[in-house]
């Protein structure tokens, strides 16, 4: 799926599904490609409305000409996609609300939806937003397959050197220890059951300290009934957002740690860890066949082939937006009578 949001077609405007015009509304723009239809000064104002309320502006003329451009813009579209016989169903746009949904979490709901959509620049009612993308997606598969296939063609060597050469001062790993961990997880827990954990957790850190070589098979032996749990392998780099996230006191203990030394018992933001130094790996300028940080499956090359490709596809794909726009409006009949666009 084309993962795209598309500013002429969708963005600039709040479009609601459209409502009949009321007689005691005044027509701010009609228009017609396959059939004529009115926006009135209602629907205009109420998107304009939202969306100052959203942004917490106040719109310039200028800009209420462009949400009356984008409903425009929209209202062609899909005039369009019923012309050229593109469509896609209720049911497949109830699907793909319901996994992006899922995406959020367990239990998210379509407020929560809306609420994120509005976080990342859309303030389109989600069916509205869907149905459209889905519109447009299915418009680029319909007429653009070929073009979009080449678009999407393993990047060339050149590209990715390019690519590479214009990120290099960002592709740094910083000084960076792998671990091996031992933990109790006391969230939620009361004062009495965290204290039980700790000293569940202790134990093991004094037989470690009498025989280090006993680490994995606590590691194998880790789970709800031993009343531990483990993280065979986690990178953590030396950076001040990981100092943050797992607490100075765990942060620099393992970084104190040279590799095969195990930490003593040390408390983190979220409960109690035993931590083994299986690797120091330094500061290092990141080659096209380094790995990831953090991703030890993906090469430097592999990601910046995936970069370059959806860069490739964003213009394709903006182009193909502006083209579209520019021939809906030529070949439609547009009329706007600005003396309704002040209120």
């Amino acid at each position: 799926m084309i993962k795209r949001v598309l500013s002429g077609i969708l963005l600039l405007g709040l479009l609601q599904v459209l409502g009949a015009q009321t007689t005691i509304d005044k027509t701010v723009a009609t228009i017609k490609l396959a059939k004529t239809e009115a926006i009135s000064q209602r629907q205009l104002k109420s998107d304009v409305e939202n969306l100052q309320k959203a942004t917490g502006t106040t719109f310039s003329p200028e800009q209420i000409k462009q949400v009356l451009d984008a409903r425009i813009n929209s209202l062609l579209f899909v005039q369009y996609c019923e012309r050229e016989k593109i469509s896609v169903s209720d049911s497949e746009v109830s699907k793909a609300i319901a996994q992006m949904k899922t995406s959020l979490g367990q239990g998210a709901t379509d407020a929560d939806l809306e609420k994120q959509l509005k976080a990342t620049g859309v303030f389109v009612e989600p069916k509205v937003y869907v149905k459209q993308r889905m519109l447009f997606e299915t418009y680029v598969q319909v007429k653009h397959a070929e073009e979009l296939k080449t678009i999407l063609k393993q990047p060339s060597a050149d590209e990715i050197l390019k690519a590479y050469d214009l990120s290099k001062a960002s592709l740094v790993r910083p000084d960076t220890m792998r671990v091996s961990v031992l933990y109790v997880d006391t969230r939620g827990k009361s004062d009495a059951d965290a204290k039980k954990a700790r000293d569940s957790l202790q134990s093991l850190a004094s037989s470690l300290k009498i025989n280090p070589s006993k680490f994995d098979e606590y590691m194998l032996r880790a789970g709800d009934e031993a009343g531990y749990k483990s993280i065979p392998s986690l990178y953590i780099e030396k950076t001040s957002q990981n100092k943050t996230i797992f607490g100075a006191e765990l942060f620099d203990s393992v970084f104190r740690l040279k590799a095969g030394d195990i930490s003593p018992v040390v408390e983190s933001p979220t409960g109690y860890r035993i931590v083994r130094a299986n690797e120091f790996l330094p500061q290092k300028q990141l080659g096209l066949a380094d790995t990831v940080p953090g991703n030890p499956n993906m090469t430097i090359q592999q990601f910046l082939a995936v970069q370059v490709a959806q860069d490739k596809e964003s213009r394709f794909l903006d182009t193909l937006e502006k083209e579209l726009i520019a021939k809906l409006r030529a070949e439609a009949s547009i009329k706007i009578f600005e003396e309704h666009l002040k209120w």
